[in-house]
């Protein structure tokens, strides 16, 4: 067997391990490694890992539940609940293989059959997989250093104002998420630099990250950050800096032109997609500076989020296309609510645009709004490693709630019991009904615990936009299996 190991891509989180195993003719590709993708959500982390038994001469069957497809130049995608990462892609020979554990158990005798079982396609006969909880490695923390913004965007959830994070405020709450990451047993510490925003006190996020940075040296804990920003006014300085660092930068990018300019407009009025094209074509990209692309999709612009795709593709941005979810500040703007058919005949075109021009880097984790490529049972860090400081040092479970916190300030010992004990309830998807039998239930984990119970008083049940998630889900993993194609060369 030939195990093929791709090299690390650029960027500290863009890191990812794709398998490619040759036995004879037997042909499995598959990405053994989630990747990590900036937006503004709390993703999960390492939420659990899967039991089972690989004695030898233990007899296996197929794993009931799992998606198979026909992909191209016959090859086969499947993709079992199970699976650590996105789907696998199969050859004939390697197809004709895994079907011979649906027509009888069998022993594993092949180096492919131990693959098939690592990707969770096969289980021991008589014995089905479980969860087990797994130890999340990175404690993510939102920095909120102002409600300040130079934009007016609808669906915007922060209540503007001039109010920022003194620096003495910032200084504390590094100190203390440090000594929490630290006492609590996590490998690293995210930090991520939002608003309002964040670029208005640039000045500030620069203090902090080389506070912060000395800190998590001292603690022996590994520091990532980003700023998440609008791109309206990225200076060179600010490219320079942000390339030297490290630290990462995801900005949001609603649409083409108008479209953009519509959702995302200026403070007083005036369109920005002119102004953000510019930054990231002059300033960022000839630093060397290359931003994560956050798509919002909302009923305004759901028919433009192809051309928004073509965009970030043309330039070789990691992007990700998420829903917009209803605040307390856009409840009355009825325009942008989800209208499913919409939304999925928008995303469809976005995929259209996305398998003709296929990138190198996995896709699973931006195609579709929560849908994370790595196996995990809550949707979000929510409640479990994710924490928001506000602008005046209140801890918050999530950005969202930024005017509802659960601490009045941060303390190292009260973070993690204060956002576990807090009003938002991020349940496994194991607890949800409508989701335990679903083959996607360990990618969507069941949709935005706070959406969810903004349109049915639940914590307990599936996303509202859980048969977009279904309608969808197979046409991602599709891509997916196409881009592992053309990454190992059966693609043109």
């Amino acid at each position: 067997m030939t195990i093929i190991e791709l090299p690390e891509r650029p960027g500290k989180d863009e890191f990812f391990t794709e398998r490619a195993c040759f036995t004879q003719d037997l042909v499995c590709l598959f990405e053994s490694q989630a990747t990590t993708l900036d937006n503004d959500c709390a993703c999960p982390d390492s939420a659990f890992t899967v039991e089972t038994c690989q004695l030898p001469g233990k007899e296996f069957v197929c794993t009931p539940d799992a998606h198979t497809a026909e992909l191209t130049n016959g090859f086969r995608l499947a993709f079992s609940p199970f699976a650590p990462a996105g789907p696998s892609v199969l050859n004939s020979p390697a197809w004709e293989r895994y079907l011979s554990f649906a027509h009888k158990p069998q022993p594993l005798t092949l180096p492919l059959d131990r693959d098939l079982a690592t990707q969770g396609l096969i289980q021991p006969a008589g014995a089905a997989l479980k969860t087990a909880p797994g130890q999340p490695e990175t404690l993510t923390v939102w920095l909120h250093v102002t409600n300040a913004c130079n934009l007016d965007c609808p669906y915007c959830y922060v209540r503007k104002s001039s109010a920022r994070m003194e620096e003495e405020t910032g200084r504390q709450a590094v100190e203390q998420v440090v000594a929490a990451a630290r006492d609590n047993g996590f490998r690293r510490l995210k930090l991520k630099y939002a608003g309002g925003e964040a670029t208005l006190h640039f000045k500030l996020v620069r203090h902090l990250h080389d506070y912060a940075q000395a800190l998590a040296a001292d603690s022996g804990l590994e520091l990532r950050e980003v700023v998440l920003s609008n791109g309206v006014f990225v200076t060179p300085e600010m490219a320079d800096w942000l390339a030297g660092s490290g630290m990462k930068l995801m900005i949001s990018l609603d649409g083409v032109g108008a479209l953009h300019d519509q959702q995302r407009p200026m403070k007083g009025g005036g369109g920005t997609f002119v102004n953000v094209e510019r930054a990231v074509d002059t300033v960022l990209l000839p630093r060397g500076a290359r931003p994560d692309i956050t798509i919002t999709i909302t009923g305004l612009n759901a028919r433009g989020a192809a051309e928004a795709v073509r965009w970030a593709l043309e330039r070789d941005l990691p992007f990700s296309l998420n829903f917009y979810r209803q605040n307390a500040l856009s409840a009355s703007r009825r325009e942008l609510a989800i209208e499913e058919a919409t939304i999925i005949e928008g995303m469809q075109a976005a995929y259209e645009i996305i398998e003709a021009n296929l990138p190198a880097r996995p896709l699973l984790n931006g195609l579709l709004d929560r849908v994370q490529a790595g196996a995990h049972t809550h949707t979000c860090g929510v409640g479990q490693n994710y924490a928001v400081i506000t602008h005046t040092g209140k801890l918050a479970q999530c950005q969202m709630h930024l005017e509802q916190p659960v601490g009045e300030q941060v303390d190292a010992e009260m973070i993690l019991p204060l956002v576990a004990g807090g009003p938002i309830r991020n349940l496994s998807v194991d607890e949800k009904s409508g989701c335990r039998e679903c083959s996607y239930r360990y990618r969507c984990a069941g949709g935005c615990p706070l959406e969810t119970y903004r349109a049915t008083g639940r914590w307990d049940v599936q996303s509202p936009n859980c048969n977009i998630y279904k309608t969808l889900l197979p046409k991602a993993l599709r891509l997916e299996g196409l881009r592992l194609m053309k990454a190992h060369g059966y693609l043109s």
